[in-house]
């Protein structure tokens, strides 16, 4: 749990350092609401892996915490996009930056 506080805090501080601490807020206030959010696939999480505490529930209880992660893999959005598409096209944008003149690097 200390490494959860600490990089949430080297997460706060870069942003905050860097200037752009209202587009991390903007971002994580998305990802809490409207009507695709993350909030249920957290509470199935915490549901599914307190059950685990149950001696004679635990292998259900891992099994369907891997239906869930598998899931959230294999989901794709309205437009098409799923986990493989959106890392291809990170990857894509990492290999593709620009400079500050705005130039495209290799």
């Amino acid at each position: 749990m200390p490494f959860a506080f600490i990089i949430v805090g080297i997460i706060l501080l870069v942003s905050g350092v860097r200037g752009n601490s209202t587009n991390l807020v903007t971002l994580i206030k998305g990802d809490f609401s409207g009507s695709n959010n993350f909030i249920y696939w957290m509470l199935s999480i915490l549901i599914l892996g307190g059950i685990g505490y149950i001696q004679d529930l635990k292998t259900i209880s891992r099994a369907f915490l891997w239906l869930v992660i598998v899931v959230l893999i294999l989901n794709e959005d309205k437009n098409g996009n799923g986990f493989f598409t959106e890392f291809q096209n990170a990857i894509e944008n990492l290999t593709t930056a620009t400079d500050s003149q705005g130039r495209t690097t290799a």
